[in-house]
């Protein structure tokens, strides 16, 4: 195991902290069911063993272990939802924690930071809500076994622990490239699909500039990079199946050979001479396939290690990088705003995104960004949100130098970016960004809205970024969010990017009313902007067409 995957290895295993109680209480149940099951096949193997030696069918015998086998089942659920939640109460904290260092990413634009939360998502729950779980069921199942097959017959036993030792060095060695399969799936998957969302934005423009055919065999190029990536890691994934099925069925058919042959008198055994116990044989067999149940499932769930490792690779540098050093008074009234000579490029592109660009925003009122997808829209906004640090030229909050100006944007701006981010909690807490709404505290009428809609009401549980609401609905909570809490610069993204007529004049008649108390910047195709806008910004391709 190299140095980064034990240093990522080290980061998860930091996380599982806040989710113990979880694990502990799944273990339990994971102990209880797998002792259910022992009693369940012993009083089967107890009945079968009547009927067939003696002729004699014991219902309640069988009543018994139907019982405890339906014990097994109740416990098994317990056993998964506690395992399940545990998952999710560690990937909520991660989102919560990766979120705004996103937000704040120079080299990531909101449709790749939106992309990154959701991939990395479902990379890491798999681990906490499977992985885990199963390692540590193998481990308290394989014990367990373990014991009372030695009690019972040592041989059996032997062969259980042999196969026990001899699958997870199969399985460590398989994972040795694993994780970096898995990294290279990662990042592809990260880079072009925001490569597709993009160009998919601007087909128009494509098809316009008589250049589809070009982007077409581009597009179909990367669409075959991330095919062959993603049938590496399908390889991965079936190759650790087949080795643990083949070791399996190998120590299954050694098992019943080996009391086969006992029963027969051939192989030495407690009764040797006299013929093997039937009933005990029987039970033998019966929790041999249980003791490689979770071993199988550990073993399907390995690649999320894998998985799980190559995202925590991606995720420390972005978490664990040292802060800006601190300013003071960064609780100082807003009074202006103003850019000069502003020009701004992404690490590791020679295209300047922006180039020269001016601009005084006042104290209140809209300011509306205008350009064609591709024009630097984004980036000006995420620049006016200190989220960018711009290299070339000044950004001066009342009168104050760059690294002042940027701090304070940080503190004092409140963003809304293409893809609204959505806790997982309640309706309430999303809106409020607290669990119980304190009695008396007034809410914008258009939530109501969403309200009517939602059986639950305040108490609708929203999760995976609120796939529970539309997309109009999701920026209607955000606005919603933002009056509630403000700022003194309030910064819009696309605010009304797809939405039908009528939300889109809500959301428009809003933004007004919030211009009115203080500054607001959006970016829009939305030609209804300009009626309401006090100062437009033109952008064509990274420069500025007109002052406003």
């Amino acid at each position: 195991m190299s140095t980064k995957q034990e240093s990522a290895s080290g980061w998860l295993g930091k996380r599982m902290a806040g989710a113990r109680g979880y694990y502990v209480a799944a273990s339990l149940f994971t102990l209880l069911s797998a002792g259910c099951f022992v009693i369940f096949s012993l009083y089967l193997s107890e009945f079968a063993a009547s009927w067939l030696d003696n002729g004699l069918i014991v219902t309640e015998t069988l009543l018994i272990a139907a019982l405890f086998l339906a014990g097994r089942y109740i416990f098994a659920h317990l056993e998964s939802r506690f395992n399940y939640n545990a998952g999710n109460s560690i990937v909520a904290e991660i989102k919560k924690e990766l979120f705004p260092v996103l937000l704040h990413d120079s080299k990531l634009n909101s449709t790749d930071s939106a992309l990154y939360v959701t991939k990395i998502s479902d990379d890491l729950r798999p681990y906490f809500a499977f992985f885990v779980p199963y390692s540590i069921a193998t481990a308290v199942v394989s014990i367990l076994l373990l014991v009372i097959c030695f009690i019972v017959e040592k041989w059996v036993a032997l062969i259980l622990m042999i196969s026990l030792l001899v699958i997870p060095i199969q399985m460590a060695v398989i994972g040795i490239g694993a994780e970096a399969i898995h990294k290279k799936h990662t990042q592809l998957f990260l880079k072009y699909s925001a490569v597709f969302y993009n160009r998919l934005k601007t087909i128009a423009e494509t098809v316009n500039l008589s250049n589809f055919n070009t982007q077409y065999k581009f597009l179909s190029r990367k669409s075959e990079e991330l095919n062959n990536a993603t049938t590496n890691v399908m390889k991965v994934a079936i190759l650790s199946s087949a080795v643990l099925e083949l070791f399996v069925t190998i120590a299954i058919a050694a098992i019943a050979i080996y009391l086969g042959m006992s029963l027969m008198g051939i192989m030495n055994g407690p009764n040797y001479g006299k013929g093997y116990d039937f009933g005990t044989a029987l039970f033998l067999l019966t929790i041999t396939p249980y003791f490689f149940f979770y071993i199988r499932k550990f073993v399907s769930a390995y690649h999320d290690r894998n998985r799980a490792l190559a995202a925590a690779e991606l995720l420390m540098p972005l978490l664990e990088r040292e802060s800006e050093p601190e300013v003071t008074d960064k609780n100082e009234p807003y009074h202006n705003l103003n850019i000069s000579k502003i020009s701004f490029t992404y690490p590791d592109s020679p295209v300047k995104v922006l180039h020269n660009i001016h601009q005084h925003f006042p104290e209140k009122g809209v300011v509306l960004v205008k350009g064609i997808s591709g024009s630097g829209k984004s980036t000006l906004l995420k620049i006016c949100a200190g989220s960018l640090s711009v290299k070339e030229g000044d950004i001066s909050v009342n009168g104050k130098d760059n690294l002042w100006s940027e701090q304070w944007l940080k503190e004092n701006t409140s963003y809304m970016n293409q893809f609204p981010f959505i806790f997982d909690g309640s309706l309430r807490y999303n809106v409020f960004l607290k669990k119980e709404a304190e009695e008396g505290v007034e809410y914008p009428d258009f939530l109501n809205r969403i309200l009517e809609k939602k059986e639950d009401g305040w108490d609708t549980e929203l999760s995976h970024n609120g796939v529970q609401l539309s997309g109009g609905e999701r920026q209607l909570l955000t606005l919603a969010r933002m009056m509630l809490h403000p700022k003194p610069v309030a910064i819009l993204d696309e605010p009304t990017s797809n939405l039908d007529s009528e939300t889109t004049e809500v959301i428009i008649s809003e933004i007004v009313k919030m211009a009115e108390e203080r500054l607001v910047i959006v970016a829009s195709h939305e030609q209804r902007f300009e009626s309401v806008a006090d100062n437009i910004v033109n952008l064509n391709w990274g420069e500025q067409t007109e002052y406003a």
